[in-house]
């Protein structure tokens, strides 16, 4: 985990940000150095009423977008956010996300305008530390999560700072990254099709359900807008691929960053289990024709050894904290990654993506 410590630079940001709002908040920063910014309500209108909440949101939204570069995200906890309708009202001032969801990875549905489930990954499975659609040219901004019920055991919302990451991947690995960049493969299945690919185990899902659509040439439309290649089999399956830059510059304040999926989306023992990697080699003839499959940009694979070293850094930096109802936190997607913990009883987080 990551290691608290107070410094000038963190004081420096924090008294920025205290003369940045207004109202009657009350911030910190329980994890110096890192994100996210604190906000609580010291008010009683402003922690019961959503109407007054979301004028404070309003009237502190460029606050909020400083304190997001600054800090690499924000949390609200003690804001009257009972439901969908609460959340949407509350981001209503971020731009959603102009490309939408559709073809991403995560198995999430849609619950309100823009508002989707965070994920169907099943609670057993820990969800890698990774930023949102980093797999394909262009993604999200920022991304923002609302608590409406935190569930019984772990289940937290995992962080991670980018900023220094990539510093810390020894050199030969990080010339990898640099110089080949990353590919990523997707194989999805057509529905109209009933062979082994469609066991509710294999969890391989279907180009239909995927893009929510009937209509190949519409998908093969978003695919071309989104940058990525794609060829359709006799079957009706579909397979698409997308080669981007594993690093990137952030547009606003200049850091160089460690942006890509390789070490997220990689399904080895480590990723996914002995159990179900076994189950995919029984039924695959090689990893290229998984649901999933990873790659250098020159096509090197990403090896299990390189794979450990980065789970190994963004492990030691991780920063966890329990869910409680209500919660909002906004995450700058460059600067900060997120995964989940495995967890236990009824879980119900909510996402929205913003441009």
């Amino acid at each position: 985990m990551i290691q608290t410590g107070e410094n000038s630079q963190t004081s420096r940001r924090l008294e920025q940000a205290q003369q940045d709002f207004d109202g009657p908040v009350h911030l910190s920063q329980p994890y110096p150095g890192a994100p996210p910014l604190w906000i609580e309500p010291t008010d009683t209108k402003l922690r019961t009423s959503i109407e007054a909440a979301a004028e404070w949101m309003s009237r502190n939204h460029d606050a909020i977008e400083r304190a997001l570069l600054s800090f690499g995200g924000v949390f609200w906890r003690g804001f009257p956010a009972a439901g969908t309708d609460d959340f949407i009202q509350l981001m209503e001032r971020f731009e959603p996300y102009s490309k939408g969801y559709s073809g991403g990875t995560s198995d999430r549905k849609a619950i309100k305008g823009q508002a989707m489930e965070a994920t169907r990954t099943p609670p057993h499975v820990y969800i890698q530390l990774h930023q949102e659609m980093s797999y394909m040219p262009s993604n999200p901004r920022a991304l923002a999560f609302y608590c409406k019920q935190p569930s019984a055991t772990g289940g937290e919302t995992v962080l991670c700072d980018m900023r220094g990451l990539l510093e810390e991947i020894p050199q030969d690995l990080r010339r990898k990254f640099e110089e080949y960049g990353a590919e990523y493969v997707r194989n999805l299945r057509s529905a109209d099709v009933d062979d082994f690919r469609a066991r509710p185990e294999l969890r391989h899902p279907s180009w239909q359900y995927r893009f929510e659509t009937d209509d190949r040439d519409d998908v093969s439309s978003q695919l071309a807008e989104r940058g990525a290649q794609c060829d359709w089999h006799d079957d009706g399956s579909l397979t698409f691929c997308t080669r981007t830059p594993a690093i990137t510059v952030h547009p606003q304040t200049g850091d160089r960053l460690y942006f890509n999926q390789l070490n997220s989306q990689i399904q080895n023992t480590y990723t996914i289990g002995e159990e179900r990697e076994a189950l995919l080699q029984e039924h695959y003839d090689d990893t290229l024709n998984r649901p999933f499959a990873v790659r250098f940009g020159n096509g090197d694979p990403f090896t299990d050894e390189e794979y450990l070293i980065v789970h190994e850094i963004f492990e030691a930096r991780k920063i966890v904290f329990p869910w409680q109802a209500g919660d909002i936190m906004l995450l700058e997607n460059k600067l900060t990654a997120h995964g989940r913990h495995p967890f236990t009883g009824e879980r119900d987080v909510q996402v929205m993506i913003f441009d």
